[in-house]
């Protein structure tokens, strides 16, 4: 537990559940101690590091520069040569890229290849951590309990984030229903009332942005908040950190939220009152 708050300690689990191919000896000494304190791991700024490693590994979202130089990623900016990598390799981890925003981004970082000496497919490995462990099942259930406060602290906000979309290449593709619970606890949420105590999901500086965020990658989540907390109610979050929520819904690359929000949302764009951002120079 001690190992994964620190800040070398989490890149060491990051390591192991990332090169070692008998999962079960990781889910043993590992994945079962990271389970007795998930709450504790989810809101931290380390300890949350493992989980989203198995979720979405090598993120530059949740690794810094410094990150992936200690697990000897290459920074494109410090050298100007491609690395070569070839293809009878053993053990080429492909999952290395960085997320599609940072990758777009000229002055950002971008990940490259590495060879490690182990066999595993590294999303067959993925999958048996999270999975067949129950660890994924263990992290929607702790979602779902915190929900409310997950969505409003910067740490605790991408866990919930990467367990709603699925994880990336649909890692949790076998979870699906409970998926859809979240995505249901979230939406309620964001559907309470405005209240003196606590700063509404739309309106909070954090969870607005990851609302938005989740709109535009998850259309199945964009459609259950649409009717479950925004449908007819959009007028009164049109301005503000919740108008960022609002436009999310006409930025989304998926047809069927487009066509669902647009009979309501397109009035307000006509009128001025809601503001949808140039896509060419927003930031997820």
């Amino acid at each position: 537990m001690k190992l994964a708050l620190s800040d070398f300690g989490c890149l060491f689990l990051i390591c192991i559940i990332s090169i070692v191919d008998d999962t079960k000896l990781v889910n043993k000494i590992v994945i079962q101690e990271l389970v007795k304190h998930l709450k504790q791991l989810i809101f931290d700024k380390n300890g949350r590091r493992p989980l989203l490693q198995l979720l979405h590994p090598f993120c530059s979202r949740y690794l810094s520069p410094n990150d992936l130089a200690c697990l000897n990623y290459n920074v494109p900016s410090l050298s100007s040569t491609e690395v070569e990598t070839s293809e009878s390799a053993i053990g080429v981890i492909t999952e290395n890229k960085l997320d599609d925003v940072t990758a777009q981004d000229p002055n950002g970082l971008e990940g490259k290849q590495i060879v490690f000496e182990s066999k595993k497919d590294p999303l067959q490995r993925r999958h048996e951590l999270l999975i067949k462990s129950e660890l994924a099942e263990a992290l929607v259930q702790s979602c779902i309990e915190n929900v409310g406060e997950l969505l409003r602290t910067n740490f605790g906000k991408e866990v919930l984030y990467e367990m709603a979309v699925g994880g990336k290449d649909n890692v949790l593709d076998g979870l699906t229903d409970r998926i859809h619970m979240l995505h249901d606890a979230i939406a309620s949420d964001a559907a309470q009332p405005k209240t003196e105590d606590t700063e509404h999901a739309f309106e909070n500086f954090f969870s607005s942005r990851v609302i938005r965020r989740m709109v535009i990658d998850c259309p199945a989540f964009a459609v259950t908040l649409w009717r479950k907390a925004l449908q007819g109610k959009c007028k009164i979050w049109a301005e503000g950190h919740s108008s960022k929520v609002v436009a999310s819904f006409l930025e989304s690359p998926s047809t069927e939220v487009k066509d669902l929000a647009k009979p309501e949302l397109q009035p307000l764009v006509d009128a001025g009152i809601l503001k949808v951002p140039d896509p060419k120079v927003v930031q997820k």
